[in-house]
């Protein structure tokens, strides 16, 4: 019986350190950003810290001018994303180079075919599939950027896509295609146009009516969805030493430890 609670409260002393130094490390992110190496944050500390960004007002975050980007840049973009992602499950280890060659060719193509920045649209693929093509949600979203069936079905005489919506260059213009409609349908505001794509465009309106987040069947939130594509787009720049496009006081970018999250 006291070997017992003893055990318990070495535990939940522990837990408790746990705890308190994970709260200490986001403070530190956060209090010695403008100094810290960024390449070190994005190669070494990405698998365990969550980077968000988040819109000073959603109603607000502008469109940007994004820059023009060579097929090796993207290339290079996603093996970096994927080699560093040592402790990410999800991230697709076995991509092979033919596909990863493949996949950059394609954001390049289309981003900019449906005017679309080609870092965002890498963005969306990572969150949505972990760069894995085959990949299928509980929800029945299949492909590099999660369309659903029914979706892709109803694209494809438009777009003239394949029969198969796991096809990485159609799946690819199916998605960066309906991410550019839901944008523009949200007056070009990109954070409104990925909850959109998330949700759809009654969502959005839901929730500017109600003033409450959605949530999907895992439990991700509209916001949380959005947040982290941005926190993913902002990385991207950094990666490829770009500068970021977007004006500074527009948005906030905050640091989470992953399994607070």
């Amino acid at each position: 019986m006291v070997r017992g609670k003893f055990f318990h409260i070495v535990l939940s002393v522990i837990m408790a350190l746990i705890l308190i130094g994970s709260f200490y490390v986001e403070y530190t992110i956060q209090r010695n950003w403008n100094v810290m190496d960024h390449s070190i944050m994005v190669s070494f500390l990405s698998p365990v810290i969550s980077r968000t960004l988040k819109p000073t007002n959603l109603d607000n975050f502008p469109n940007y001018a994004f820059p023009v980007l060579r097929v090796e840049e993207i290339d290079k973009l996603i093996k970096t994303r994927i080699d560093k992602s040592t402790f990410k499950v999800a991230m697709n280890k076995n991509l092979s180079d033919k596909d990863r060659e493949t996949i950059s060719a394609c954001i390049i193509q289309y981003s900019y075919l449906y005017h679309v920045d080609p870092l965002l649209i890498t963005a969306v693929i990572e969150q949505e599939s972990g760069f894995n093509p085959k990949v299928q949600s509980i929800q029945g979203a299949v492909g590099l950027m999660q369309i659903m069936p029914a979706l892709y079905n109803e694209l494809k005489p438009q777009l003239g896509l394949s029969d198969d919506p796991t096809s990485i260059c159609d799946n690819i213009k199916a998605g960066t295609f309906y991410l550019s409609k839901r944008i523009q349908r949200w007056n070009d505001n990109v954070y409104w146009g990925l909850v959109a794509y998330f949700a759809g465009d009654g969502g959005v309106a839901k929730i500017k009516e109600q003033g409450k987040e959605l949530y999907d069947k895992t439990g991700t939130s509209t916001q949380q969805y959005a947040v982290a594509i941005l926190g993913k787009l902002y990385e991207n720049y950094l990666i490829l030493n770009r500068e970021f496009p977007v004006p500074a006081n527009t948005y906030s970018i905050n640091f989470v430890v992953r399994f607070l999250q």
